[in-house]
């Protein structure tokens, strides 16, 4: 970075505590990570990255350790442009030890930290602004009822002064957020290999060194306890997703002849996929450029009768979609609708309103996998159609890659569901 240059999330390297036992939870979701408990219909751990996305944090190590491989399966290497890497203890090291374990991951000088049980609804470059910052800075929250958490003693110079246990207060007060920006020196001073808590034996020591406070007014949850997750749930409501399809080599099979109604044939797993998420609430929606139009290859009735044909084959399989957008331009039209442009998602909006930040663009083609990238979606390739070539080609970096639609379920990138 050029000298003077003001500095911000964007050039720090995140991490999210996502380790630990959740004993207290497992009542409630005794099968997982508490980071994949569901809220609002999406894994917890969802949001606290969509948050890193907004803050333009261009990697995160995602510190695991019980069933730590769900979460690895879930997410993988990307989400919504982001590189994930993954610091797995092999023993319980707490937040601390597993803050040092995952060091050799973080190359940048400073380390955004967040804890995977908590979220405050805030955004994250605003609330921590622009660089230098100090070597140690966490952001609290002022809530109504400190009772279930320890109070910040935060001085006039957003000092902090002192930490106190909880049960210390049942008013309004302030507390620690489980958001930190630490300098990476400062972390590479712990010692390694050992168990420790950075709330309890780490925190409370760097007092007298100098840790700040960036105290905000903003909605903070927690899902630590099954009353709090229960009391998080209910005051988010569920979140109806956006599955967009490609058609020719993703739903139906990739032939000369797709101006014929005739030769439409369903893809193997084409309407389970469809059934699977219609069943958890998603809207579904089919975008497919359709140059041979501007090519005079086949006419704008021709499309309708291919679409209509592909209908009926998914309906026969109780399978439903919300609707078909087609682009008719050619390449060299240069026009704002053809695949990877959002020309067609825009008339989605049209039709949708707000499309939500539950999104899975899923294709065979480049143009598919680029349009997700640019409205901030997940993404799938399928090998089918022309998906092998694309994934040999290494042109484009898709969230996962898949044999095809059998494979494609509304937790396929988040594969656990909700216990009975």
């Amino acid at each position: 970075m050029p000298a003077g240059s003001p500095r911000r999330l964007r050039d720090c390297t995140g991490m999210i505590l996502c380790g630990g036992l959740g004993t207290r939870l497992r009542s409630r979701v005794p099968d997982r990570p508490k980071a994949l408990a569901e809220i609002g219909g999406r894994p917890f751990l969802a949001r606290l990255l969509d948050r890193l996305v907004a803050a333009a944090v261009p990697r995160v190590v995602l510190c695991t350790g019980w069933r730590g491989e769900q979460i690895e399966q879930a997410f993988g290497e990307r989400y919504r442009g982001l590189d994930l890497h993954y610091a797995r203890e092999r023993a319980p090291l707490g937040t601390a030890g597993a803050l040092r374990a995952a060091l050799p991951f973080v190359s940048t000088e400073h380390a955004l930290v967040l804890n995977g049980d908590s979220e405050v609804d805030v955004a994250l470059d605003d609330a921590f602004g622009p660089g230098p910052w100090p070597d140690a800075s966490l952001l609290a929250v002022r809530v109504a009822d400190g009772s279930r958490f320890g109070q910040l003693r935060v001085g006039a110079d957003n000092r902090i002064e002192g930490f106190d246990e909880k049960g210390s207060t049942d008013g309004p007060c302030w507390i620690n957020a489980g958001v930190y920006l630490f300098a990476r020196d400062r972390l590479a001073e712990l010692p390694e290999g050992v168990p420790f808590s950075l709330e309890h034996d780490v925190l409370p020591g760097w007092i007298a060194r100098g840790l700040h406070a960036r105290c905000v007014t903003a909605a903070f949850h927690d899902i630590g306890t099954p009353e709090a997750y229960a009391t998080a749930r209910a005051e988010t409501p569920e979140q109806v997703g956006l599955l967009i399809l490609d058609r020719d080599g993703t739903l139906i099979a990739e032939r000369a002849d797709l101006g014929r109604p005739e030769s439409v044939k369903l893809l193997p797993g084409a309407a389970a996929a469809i059934r699977a998420f219609r069943a958890r609430g998603y809207r579904i929606a089919v975008l497919t450029n359709q140059a041979g139009v501007g090519r005079g290859h086949y006419g704008e009735d021709d499309v309708a009768a291919v679409n209509q044909r592909m209908l009926e084959l998914l309906a026969a399989e109780g399978a439903e979609v919300d609707g078909v957008w087609h682009c008719p331009h050619r390449p060299e039209d240069h026009c704002a609708c053809r695949k990877p442009l959002p020309g067609m998602v825009e008339a989605l909006r049209g039709e949708f309103g707000p499309l939500g930040p539950d999104l899975l663009v899923v294709g065979d083609n480049v143009c598919d996998i680029e349009l997700g990238q640019r409205i901030g979606a997940r993404t799938a390739l399928v090998r089918t159609g022309h998906g092998s070539t694309a994934e040999r080609s290494g042109s484009c970096r898709p969230d996962r890659v898949i044999d095809g639609l059998q494979e494609l379920a509304p937790r396929s990138l988040f594969p656990v569901e909700d216990p009975a």
